[in-house]
């Protein structure tokens, strides 16, 4: 009994196999394929997603450089009137003639991320 399931499951294997590439090939967005061949959309994804993954397709991670902005520099005399740190990963510092209107909508801003 067992092997005639894994044949059955070989079968099933190919035959969505073959419709993945179909589909793929025919032009057709995932809903528009299954519903012309009244087939599942929820299995075409996971078959169409077991495929992606099992055909060797991995995700790599790729190093983007990116230009970094220089932090404000104050002279000797001028210290930032206010520094704000959120969360380690963004400081804010300005001097003694800040927009408090300014300040309030970059804070909003960020706050809303």
């Amino acid at each position: 009994m067992k092997a005639t399931s894994q044949v059955k499951s070989s079968k099933n294997s190919r035959q969505w196999e073959c419709h993945v590439e179909a589909q793929k090939k025919s032009g057709l967005n995932r809903t528009e394929y299954c519903r012309q061949y009244n087939l599942s959309y929820h299995a075409m994804t996971y078959w169409t997603q077991k495929a992606h993954f099992s055909s060797g397709n991995k995700t790599t991670l790729v190093p983007v450089p990116f230009k970094s902005f220089p932090s404000p520099h104050f002279s000797g005399r001028e210290h930032p009137a206010l520094r704000i740190n959120l969360s380690g990963k963004i400081s804010i510092a300005v001097g003694n003639n800040f927009s408090s209107s300014t300040l309030v909508r970059l804070l909003d801003t960020l706050e809303a991320r």
